[in-house]
């Protein structure tokens, strides 16, 4: 059955279990930044990172967009998610800043995800003949994007990662594209913001999960435990930051498409793990100051970016908007001080 964009739908324990499998995967894109270079992040490793990122999101972004439309609740779409699943698991296996030795499973991983997924709009089609226009349109244009991405298995690298995200760009540019057919089958007002809002949630987690991993993987300074409370600091503001602003503009309003959601937590997933890079350093010191600093500043400009992207400047509407905020920058600008003087 279609999901009444108006009714109050929750993700269901299986949804929650896909969401662990791919918060893996982001937590080892998330590692390429972790490895500097005599105290330095070079530029390819935030290239290799956010080439990573965009199919993971995507992948994940795909199944999520089809449940809050076309959530059957049935042992056949359980089955079809798991085995999404299972895909995931290898894709995250297959992740590594150098991708050329694994770049064939990865490829096969990503393709396999998107393969049932297209089955499954299949299937909503023949359920429900009214979700048909749809599934035509979207089911076509990723076609198209992974026939092209797979056509990069016949090209020498570079060029192979050339021709995969020009297959990927296909793909995410195909609900654009499908704008039209989409509306008339808006997103759930409740069920989207919550399911791109757990996996929010669970990215900070990992955040909090990395402070303390850091804390016990080396010697103490006397500015580790100020590094620590001031790293969990930013990952508290952040937080406040996200669902203060998810819970007063995003979760029970009329979202249409849910577009702006869809594409701005590219940015939210992106910042929050660079974010979470940083404060990883302040604790170590293994970073020099100017590349610590920039990282940081990365990680803020991409979130903040992304919250206004999002909402506009509704994001900050709010006293307890703005007071977070300020919070977040500030001590995301103090992670600077604990990570040059432990360095």
């Amino acid at each position: 059955m279609f999901s009444d964009p108006d009714t109050i739908k929750r993700a269901n324990w299986l949804e929650l279990f896909f969401d662990l499998v791919f918060v893996f995967a982001v937590a080892k894109a998330t590692h390429v930044l972790a490895y500097p270079h005599g105290g330095h992040v070079a530029w390819s490793q935030y290239g290799v990172f956010v080439l990573i990122m965009v199919p993971i999101w995507w992948a994940w972004t795909g199944h999520t967009m089809f449940t809050t439309r076309f959530d059957a609740g049935d042992n056949t779409q359980r089955l079809l998610t798991l085995a999404q699943m299972l895909a995931a698991v290898f894709l995250s296996a297959f992740i590594d800043p150098d991708f050329d030795p694994n770049y064939h499973g990865f490829l096969f991983s990503y393709i396999a995800i998107r393969v049932l997924l297209i089955f499954m709009y299949a299937r909503a089609a023949r359920l429900m003949p009214a979700a048909g226009a749809i599934s035509k349109c979207l089911g076509a244009g990723f076609s198209l994007g992974l026939l092209v991405a797979a056509g990069s298995v016949f090209v020498d690298p570079p060029w192979r990662y050339v021709v995969l995200y020009a297959g990927i760009t296909i793909e995410i540019l195909t609900p654009l594209i499908s704008r039209k057919a989409l509306k008339a089958i808006p997103v759930n007002s409740h069920h989207m913001p919550e399911r791109y809002g757990l996996l929010t949630i669970i990215l900070l987690g990992e955040s909090v999960v990395a402070i303390a991993a850091r804390l016990g993987d080396q010697p103490w300074t006397a500015l580790t435990p100020f590094a620590a409370i001031n790293g969990f600091v930013v990952v508290s503001a952040a937080w406040w930051f996200y669902f203060n602003t998810h819970d007063k503009q995003v979760i029970g309003h009329a979202l249409g498409t849910g577009q702006k959601i869809l594409y701005g937590h590219l940015g939210i997933y992106i910042g929050l793990s660079v974010i979470s890079a940083a404060i990883g350093f302040s604790i170590s010191g293994e970073l020099d100051l100017i590349d610590h600093a920039l990282m940081t500043g990365i990680g803020l400009i991409v979130f903040i970016g992304a919250m206004f992207f999002m909402h506009g400047i509704a994001a900050f509407r709010f006293g307890a908007q703005r007071l977070s905020t300020a919070i977040l920058v500030a001590a995301s600008g103090l992670m600077l001080v604990s990570g040059h003087y432990s360095g």
